[in-house]
């Protein structure tokens, strides 16, 4: 007899919902495609959510505390850390996909949840301190230098040409931030 697992039931929802939201948006999601993806009825997929945007919110939910713990900020090697999240984006390109539908559908400020503001915050808190013991330029505020290096490590992720050198990309999301940050 089968065992019914209601978190692993979950986060194949979820799973599944990530995949459907970055290849069609809010809107041209459909609650039956991610249920089928999951491997369940619609059905069960709303005793779990009441709706697309309930799941909408989930998903990015899990995405913001799996990027905090997965690519945690390390404000004295913060080269080293626009380089892993490089390669978190490289490895996860749904991700950067969902979040481009969430901007286009609900607006930028949508964005700021309180998961991702208290997340965001303890980054730029942790910049402020290194800038605070000499190890990182304050030539920027910490809250612009967070976003400088957060959007260096995004850069080439939303372009796609034939043939990207990931080496050296790598290398120059490196060199650039280390160019930013340095005293």
């Amino acid at each position: 007899m089968a065992t019914r697992d209601p978190e692993a039931k979950r986060q194949a929802l979820l799973d599944a919902a990530l995949t459907e939201f970055a290849a069609h948006g809010i809107s041209g999601a459909r609650m039956d495609q991610v249920a089928k993806r999951a491997g369940c009825s619609a059905g069960l997929a709303y005793t779990y959510f009441k709706g697309k945007d309930e799941l909408f919110d989930a998903v990015y939910e899990q995405i913001v505390r799996l990027t905090v713990s997965e690519v945690p900020i390390d404000a004295d090697d913060l080269p080293g850390y626009a380089v892993r999240l490089y390669d978190a984006h490289l490895a996860n390109p749904e991700v950067g996909r969902l979040i481009s539908w969430y901007r286009l559908e609900r607006g930028a400020a949508a964005l700021a949840t309180p998961l991702a503001v208290e997340s965001t915050q303890a980054k730029a808190d942790a910049i402020r301190a290194a800038q605070a013991a000499g190890t990182v330029s304050s030539r920027f505020d910490a809250s612009a230098l967070l976003s400088l290096v957060l959007h260096t490590a995004a850069l080439w992720t939303t372009n796609e040409p034939l043939a990207l050198d990931h080496d050296r990309i790598r290398a120059t999301i490196a060199e650039a931030v280390r160019l930013l940050v340095t005293p």
